[in-house]
């Protein structure tokens, strides 16, 4: 009798618990269909900005904010090493000249970031000119706000357009949340127009000796324009554990896109999914972040 009872006592607080999280899943839905366009917007970039982005609607991506906190950490080699950690499966391309007495380093990304496929273009430099066989051991800095070039990048994925930017910054990076791909599906369209010719012409000289062959990019004046449509190889237990870290990812958007199946566009989903589950979405969000505690508003 002692038995049945406790199974009576368990059923109940299950079912009680299946319909808490029915009713708040339904309040959760009227709560995202009530609010406007411009509402969303304003809750999603007020929900982004502490991790360094903001919302872009019309083509339904985040992208970092010339303010992001990451400006203040630079760049160091050591991150795209422990990226696969982090859940980013990424092609990186890094490029480095000297241009002014300093050691210059303009580097792109395309690929997975946890649940997000995205690309980036950073800019950074040291204070003083570095040796070649120094450069992937020292720390970048951010370039500060008139040394900014004007950056367009356009990414597409399996042979269409995913989005395209073109602004001044120091980092433009561009995602769209819940969207699985793997680094070679994407290729990358880059151009970065320079303050001066010499410096458009020195960054040319980076790519080539970075690998780039001539049919790859082209300088003209103060613009160089890249094609990085090629995938980086790993062998051995890097590629292994960039394989398990992308089968995670996968789960992981597949995951993302059930929880918020009522909803089909990105603002719903992840405005959804902040109500429901609001540590899962900022864990989404902690992007370029390596773990670092992020809060937000609630």
């Amino acid at each position: 009798m002692g038995w049945a009872i406790l199974g009576i006592v368990i059923a109940v607080l299950l079912l009680i618990g299946l319909i808490c999280i029915i009713w708040r899943r339904e309040k959760c839905k009227r709560m995202v269909r009530c609010m406007s366009e411009e509402e969303k917007c304003h809750k999603l970039n007020e929900l982004a900005e502490p991790f360094g982005f903001f919302y872009e609607p019309s083509q339904e991506i985040f992208v970092g904010r010339i303010d992001a906190w990451q400006r203040k950490e630079g760049y160091e080699r050591l991150y795209d090493k422990l990226a696969a950690k982090f859940h980013m499966v990424m092609d990186s391309f890094p490029v480095y000249f000297d241009y002014k007495d300093k050691t210059w380093l303009i580097e792109f990304w395309k690929g997975q970031y946890g649940i997000n496929t995205g690309a980036e273009a950073g800019v950074y430099h040291t204070n003083r000119p570095v040796a070649p066989e120094q450069r992937k051991h020292v720390h970048y800095n951010a370039v500060s706000d008139r040394e900014m070039p004007l950056i367009g990048i356009y990414l597409k994925r399996r042979g269409e357009k995913l989005f395209s930017l073109k602004q001044y910054h120091w980092w433009l990076a561009a995602f769209r949340m819940g969207m699985f791909s793997q680094p070679s599906e994407l290729a990358m369209y880059a151009a970065i127009t320079f303050c001066d010719t010499r410096q458009a012409q020195a960054f040319g000289r980076g790519l080539l000796e970075a690998g780039f062959t001539k049919e790859e990019y082209r300088v003209r004046n103060r613009r160089v324009s890249v094609l990085l449509d090629k995938t980086v190889c790993h062998t051995g237990l890097e590629k292994l554990h960039r394989g398990i870290v992308q089968c995670i990812n996968r789960c992981y958007c597949r995951l993302f896109r059930f929880i918020t199946r009522p909803f089909c566009n990105t603002a719903d989903r992840v405005l959804f999914l902040y109500l429901q589950v609001p540590w899962c979405f900022r864990r989404v969000l902690r992007l370029r972040s390596f773990g670092k505690k992020v809060r937000v508003k609630k």
